[in-house]
C-alpha cells in the first residue's frame, strides 16, 4: 500500500497492516503494521497524533536505517544511523523525526513475551535503544522478508513470529567482535575453563584472567553472549552436577556440596533450593 498522506514520507514509500488472529495474540509474536519508508526533512512523528493512539501502533517499534539518520526521543534522546537498529516501546512517550533524507525498514510488533524481551535487551545493553548489528547479522533481511510477506500475502503468522523471535534473540545476544578476533571465542574458552574447574574455587577474576580480559569487561561480554552472569553460570552448572550426584550416588548432601565446589553445606542448600524449588534432600526423595 503506497503512502500518500503522511508528512515527510515520500510517495514511493510502502506501509502494510496486519490484524493478528486470536492464536497469534495468545501464543506468537505478531506484527500490526510494517513499512519501507523514504523520508525527507519534514518527517516528525509525535505520540500526540491520532495514529499513535491506534492499537496497531501501541506496541513495540523496531526500525533498521538503510540510509540517512533518524532521531528518537523517549526517556532519552538518541540517534540511529545507516546500518543501525532502533527499538522503542510505543506504550510510552516517544517522538521520531529526521533532519534530511533517510530510508528505513520498520515493524510494529507485540505478543508472546515481547515486553520481557524489550526489558532484557535494554538491560543487557546498558539501557541503550540503538544497536549496531554485526556484519553477519540477518536483521535487515528478516525485516525485509516480513514486509515482503505482507505485501504478497505469502507469509504465515508462524513464519512471521519465528522471524521476529530471531531478530530479538540477535539483539539480546549479539555476536560481539573486536580487532578482527571473535570475542565470543574468549567466552567459549571461559566456558570450557569453568566446566573443567567447576569443583574448584572459581572467582570472576580467575576466569577473566584465564581469557586475558578485565573482570568488568569479561562480565559484560559473558552476559551479552550467554544470557548469564559468570557467577550465575557457575552456580547453575554446579547445581546440575549436584542433581546428577543426588540421583546416581549415595553421597550425603554435605559431601555433594563439597564435591561440586561449595565450601559450605548451608550455602549449597540455600542455592539449590532457590534455583530448583526444593531442597537437595527433597529432590533426591522425589526421584524415586
Amino acid at each position: 500500500m503506497k503512502v500518500t498522506n503522511e508528512a515527510g514520507v515520500l510517495a514511493r514509500s510502502e506501509r502494510f497492516f496486519s490484524t493478528p488472529s486470536a492464536t497469534a495474540r495468545n501464543l506468537f509474536f505478531y506484527v500490526t503494521r510494517v513499512g519501507h519508508y523514504y523520508y525527507d526533512e519534514q518527517y516528525n512523528f509525535l505520540d500526540s497524533c491520532d495514529v499513535a493512539h491506534q492499537e496497531s501502533h501501541k506496541n513495540f517499534f523496531l526500525t533498521y536505517i538503510r540510509s540517512g539518520c533518524m532521531y528518537f526521543q523517549t526517556t532519552q534522546l538518541f540517534t540511529a544511523e545507516r546500518g543501525q537498529v532502533a527499538l522503542v516501546d510505543c506504550h510510552k512517550p516517544h517522538r521520531f523525526y529526521t533532519a534530511g533524507p533517510a530510508e528505513a525498514l520498520w515493524i510494529h510488533f507485540d505478543g508472546a513475551n515481547a515486553a520481557s524481551f524489550f526489558e532484557q535487551i535494554l538491560a543487557f545493553r546498558g539501557g541503550r535503544q540503538t544497536f549496531s548489528p554485526p556484519p553477519d547479522s540477518r536483521i535487515e533481511q528478516e525485516m525485509a522478508q516480513i514486509i515482503s510477506g505482507l505485501r504478497t500475502a505469502s507469509m504465515s503468522e508462524v513464519d512471521r513470529s519465528q522471524r521476529i523471535y530471531r531478530i530479538l534473540c540477535s539483539l539480546l545476544f549479539p555476536a560481539a567482535r573486536t580487532g578482527g578476533v571473535p570475542e565470543n571465542d574468549a567466552i567459549a574458552q571461559a566456558v570450557r575453563f569453568i566446566d573443567e574447574h567447576l569443583f574448584e574455587p572459581l572467582s570472576v577474576r580467575r576466569v577473566a584472567d584465564e581469557v586475558s580480559l578485565s573482570p568488568s569487561h569479561f562480565s559484560r561480554l559473558f552476559r551479552s553472549t550467554t544470557g548469564f552472569s559468570p557467577h550465575e553460570y557457575i552456580m547453575l552448572h554446579r547445581i546440575d552436577e549436584a542433581k546428577a550426584l543426588l540421583q546416581s550416588t549415595r553421597l550425603s548432601v554435605k559431601e555433594i556440596a563439597f564435591r561440586v565446589g561449595y565450601r559450605s553445606e548451608v550455602n549449597f542448600i540455600a542455592a539449590f533450593t532457590e534455583k530448583t524449588g526444593s531442597s537437595p534432600t527433597q529432590f533426591r526423595r522425589n526421584l524415586f
